[in-house]
């Protein structure tokens, strides 16, 4: 379940390891599988659609069942069986959870009123293109790596770009003090400005965004808001069926959930109480998790969390 790059690596490692067994996948979006990862440089016109889709070319064959536009609305585990939003019932001997996660959106007033976006899936990235021909002063919130590459990309158009960001410097999970200052002065060439040590209070406009006021108390004026303040793994499909779970879907060394019949990866998976929210891990689990479903024996040890 999950046609994200970790749930289709998945089903590549395990095709190859047992293309006897019958796979089936489910996504919920319509499109094919693609690399959310290089989405932004997809918003930023440096790529085209089949850039994004080049390295997750489903395995073919007469074992595979793709079911695309099909999100799963709760797991049987008595009765061994996934069911889908129609209803309809998928049984299963073996069940792999790559659910993936979705935008954390703080708790601000206002925080819902139209000019106010996520970016995280194609269709985001689609309304996000047509709002950068329109919008002349744009927000992000978020001075991570997601929030400066959504900051680059929506600066095509000679629009206004502001980042906001409430740690003392960008990108802070990744880089020390030094280099974070020469990242902040690369973006400031970039005509970018970087707001640093703030947040915001509430987003003014009726019913549009028009302003920010920020909880130092300046209005900053803006006419579109991207919210890229992290992530929450997708786990209420595993809340929901029993499972165990802390942040993410807690897995063993194997990438087994509290029942031996699922294994999770990526970034809905809790893995001795970490949850890696990049590709490569979810693409080194994927290994683990197919040559194990494929009855071999391996273990995840833990990856490094590297970003480029």
């Amino acid at each position: 379940v999950g046609a994200g790059p970790a749930g289709v690596r998945l089903a590549q490692e395990f095709a190859c390891r047992r293309p006897d067994a019958r796979i089936a996948i489910f996504g919920a979006e319509p499109s094919e599988p693609y690399n959310r990862v290089r989405l932004s440089s997809f918003l930023a016109g440096e790529l085209g659609w089949n850039s994004l889709t080049a390295d997750l070319a489903l395995p073919r064959g007469p074992n595979l069942d793709v079911h695309l536009g099909c999100a799963v609305a709760r797991i049987d585990r008595e009765s061994k069986c996934i069911v889908d939003i129609l209803g309809r019932a998928w049984p299963y001997r073996k069940l792999a959870l790559a659910l993936g996660s979705t935008p954390h959106v703080p708790d601000i007033p206002g925080i819902r009123r139209p000019g106010v976006y996520t970016f995280r899936d194609a269709r985001d990235a689609d309304r996000l293109a047509a709002r950068r021909l329109h919008s002349r002063r744009t927000a992000v919130l978020g001075g991570g790596l997601l929030g400066l590459e959504t900051a680059r990309a929506m600066r095509r158009f000679r629009t206004e770009v502001t980042v906001i960001e409430h740690a003392g410097e960008v990108m802070a999970r990744q880089l020390d003090p030094a280099s974070a200052g020469r990242m902040r002065a690369h973006i400031g060439r970039l005509g970018i400005r970087v707001v640093l040590g703030e947040g915001v209070r509430c987003v003014l406009g009726e019913p549009r965004v028009k302003a920010l006021l920020l909880r130092g108390g300046e209005t900053l004026e803006c006419d579109t808001l991207v919210v890229a303040t992290g992530i929450r793994p997708n786990i209420e499909l595993a809340r929901t069926a029993g499972l165990a779970v802390g942040a993410g879907i807690r897995v063993d060394d194997r990438l087994q959930t509290s029942d031996a019949d699922i294994h999770a990866i990526g970034e809905c998976a809790e893995h001795r109480e970490r949850i890696y929210g990049l590709a490569a891990p979810g693409f080194e689990q994927a290994a683990v998790a197919a040559h194990n479903l494929a009855g071999g024996r391996a273990n995840y040890l833990g990856s490094i969390a590297a970003t480029r």
